[in-house]
C-alpha cells in the first residue's frame, strides 16, 4: 500500500475565476446566470428562476454568462504544491434546477421530456465553455480538477435512479470525456447528500477522486471504497476534525475507530469534511494531519489489516500533540486580469458567491426553501 504523507499547509494550490461581488439591494442580488437570490438570515436562496415558464424555444435561445476577466493563479516558487483548479461554475443538474426551479425540472423530467434535455444541453455546453475559459488561461496544466453538481437531499436523492440514468449521466459522460481532452489533470467529482443507489453509476464515469458527504445517509466510507474500484482515490469523507479532536483529547477509542477507518478507505485523501468555519476546527484538522504524518505506510498496512494496534496509535497521538503550530502566512492570492486591470483588486471572489461560506447542512436547507 502506497502511504504519501505531505505537509498539511504545503498540500494544495487552488485555482478559481474570480467573480464580481453581487451588488445586494434589498436583500437581493442577480448572479452571473440571471437567477435571482433572496439572503434570509445570511444565507443565500434562489427566489426567482430565469427560465421557470420558458418555452422548448426560449430555452435553447438563453444567452450564456460573460465569464470573468480575472483568474486566480499559482504563486511564484511553488512548483511542489498540487495545483488544483477549482469548479467554475455549477454542475449540470444544479445549473438546470437554478435556471428553471428544481420542481419544474422534476415535473419536465415526466412530463415535458424535450425542455429538460434542451436545458440539460444548455448546461453542458455552459459548463464545457467554462473549463475552457479556465483551463485554457492557467499559467500551467492543474494537477486535480473539481466538477461539483450536488444530486441529493441528507436523507435521498433530487431525482430518481431511472431519470438520473436517462437524463443526467449520459451528458456527464459527454462533459467528463471532454474535460479530459481539454487536460490531463486528475478529475475530482463532489456531490453532497444520499446518492448511494448512484455510486457506481458515477465511478464508471472514470474519476480518479470521489468526494462525497459521509455524513448523508447510508454514504459509510468504508462501504463505499467496498462498492467502488480501488484505483479510485476517496477524498474529505473521513472525519478529519473529528480525529483530531479525539487526538488532542487523547481519546483512544475515538482514535481507532477514526484512524482505523481512514486505513481501510485507502488510497484517500484525509480532509475536513465540510467548510472551516472556527478557529478551533482549524486546529483540529491541523491535529489530525499531523497524526496521520507519524504514521508509516507499514502502520496503516497494519491497521488496515489486523484493525486498531494501541502502540502505533500512542506513539501518533503523542508525536502529535507535540508537534508546533507552523507560521501560516497572510499573504493574498495572486491574480491575472486578462484585460490588462490591475490584478489586486479586492472586489472579487471565487464562484458561486452566496454559496462561498455555506455548509452542506445550509446548502440541504436552501434546496427544501427553492
Amino acid at each position: 500500500m502506497e502511504w504519501t504523507v505531505r505537509s498539511w499547509v504545503l498540500t494544495v494550490s487552488e485555482r478559481v475565476l474570480l467573480f464580481d461581488r453581487p451588488h445586494v439591494v434589498d436583500d437581493t442580488f442577480v448572479d452571473p446566470f440571471g437567477i435571482e437570490w433572496l439572503v434570509v438570515d445570511g444565507t443565500p436562496t434562489p427566489s426567482r428562476h430565469p427560465l421557470e415558464h420558458a418555452t422548448l424555444a426560449e430555452i435553447a435561445r438563453y444567452s450564456r454568462p460573460v465569464w470573468p476577466s480575472r483568474i486566480q493563479i499559482p504563486e511564484p516558487d511553488v512548483d511542489d504544491l498540487v495545483l488544483v483548479a477549482d469548479a467554475p461554475c455549477p454542475g449540470l443538474l444544479d445549473m438546470c434546477f437554478g435556471l428553471r426551479n428544481s420542481w419544474v425540472c422534476l415535473d419536465d423530467m415526466t412530463s415535458n421530456w424535450r425542455s429538460i434535455s434542451a436545458l440539460l444541453d444548455w448546461s453542458l455546453e455552459t459548463i464545457v465553455s467554462a473549463y475552457e475559459h479556465l483551463l485554457s488561461h492557467l499559467p500551467r496544466q492543474p494537477d486535480v480538477l473539481i466538477y461539483g453538481d450536488d444530486l441529493g437531499f441528507q436523507q435521498s436523492m433530487f431525482v430518481s435512479e431511472i431519470d438520473f440514468r436517462n437524463f443526467v449521466r449520459p451528458r456527464m459522460r459527454t462533459l467528463f470525456s471532454r474535460l479530459r481532452k481539454l487536460t490531463p489533470a486528475a478529475l475530482c467529482f463532489h456531490s453532497c447528500g444520499a446518492i448511494r443507489p448512484i455510486v457506481r453509476d458515477i465511478c464508471d464515469l472514470g474519476i480518479d477522486i470521489f468526494n462525497f458527504d459521509g455524513a448523508a445517509r447510508g454514504m459509510v466510507s468504508g462501504e463505499i471504497r467496498r462498492d467502488i474500484p480501488r484505483e479510485i482515490i476517496i477524498h474529505g469523507s473521513n472525519d478529519l476534525i473529528a480525529l483530531g479532536r479525539s487526538v488532542q483529547s487523547q481519546n483512544m477509542a475515538s482514535v481507532a475507530i477514526l484512524a482505523t477507518e481512514i486505513a481501510d478507505c485507502a488510497p484517500v485523501i484525509a480532509a475536513p469534511m465540510d467548510n472551516i468555519s472556527v478557529a478551533e476546527d482549524i486546529e483540529a484538522a491541523r491535529i489530525g494531519a499531523e497524526f496521520l504524518r507519524h504514521l508509516t505506510p507499514d502502520d496503516v498496512s497494519d491497521l488496515a489489516r489486523l484493525g486498531p494496534v494501541r502502540s502505533i496509535l500512542e506513539h501518533a497521538v503523542a508525536r502529535a500533540n507535540e508537534a508546533l503550530v507552523p507560521d501560516l502566512a497572510g499573504k493574498r492570492p495572486a491574480s491575472i486580469d486578462l484585460t490588462g486591470c490591475p490584478s489586486d483588486d479586492p472586489t472579487v471572489t471565487p464562484f458561486p458567491a452566496p454559496l462561498l461560506a455555506v455548509s452542506r447542512t445550509e446548502k440541504s436547507k436552501t434546496r427544501r426553501k427553492a
